[in-house]
């Protein structure tokens, strides 16, 4: 297994790209649908999983189903952030056109990817984290040190408390591969990050 960290945009969003035994799964395209595409040269990507719907992660989303026709997974709560105009840096879309399967908490199969999806709310209403073994990728949730911020559009500060609760409960063997920033895992964070 190999865990490919590419930070992409203004905002340095971090995109990963899953790999295992041949196939790699996506997460947060975006931007540079093309520098994603060449992390992808030596494996079949299967789908694309969105940990929530905000326009730095989203922007090459089109691009990569453009060019291998595969799946795109988020939580129908962030429906909403596709449909808002907001200003945006020039090059971002606010938006992307192919449609999605919508993400439930619970165990979730893309190939041969067996993961589990965790809804958490706060940083937006569609937030999730996905686990696939060790791995946690926490989106824009929970970072090194700091969570993410609220007082974004659909975000909200109470549901955020419920969601740090719940990510105390995890297994905190964890490695954490967040939205932006360096990894991090849920053992130290739960000893030092403030907001836990």
């Amino acid at each position: 297994m190999d865990v490919v960290r590419t930070p992409q945009g203004l905002y340095k969003t971090n995109c990963y790209i899953l790999k295992e035994n041949g196939y790699a799964l996506i997460i947060d395209p975006g931007f540079h649908g093309q520098r994603i595409m060449k992390e992808l040269q030596d494996v079949t990507p299967v789908g694309i999983v969105l940990t929530h719907g905000h326009a730095d992660h989203i922007c090459a989303v089109d691009t990569l189903v453009e060019s291998y026709h595969i799946p795109v997974y988020m939580h129908a709560k962030d429906e909403e952030l596709l449909l808002v105009k907001r200003r945006m840096p020039s090059g971002y879309k606010e938006r992307f056109t192919s449609p999605y399967v919508a993400l439930e908490e619970g165990p979730l199969q893309i190939e041969p990817f067996s993961l589990h999806v965790w809804e958490v709310p706060g940083h937006s209403a569609g937030s999730v984290c996905i686990g696939y073994k060790h791995i946690l990728f926490t989106g824009d949730t929970l970072f090194k040190g700091t969570i993410g911020k609220v007082n974004t559009y659909n975000g909200d500060s109470k549901a955020m408390e419920k969601t740090l609760q719940k990510i105390m409960t995890l297994d905190p063997s964890y490695v954490i591969y967040p939205g932006h920033g360096s990894s991090t895992t849920l053992r130290y964070e739960l000893g030092t990050n403030p907001y836990l």
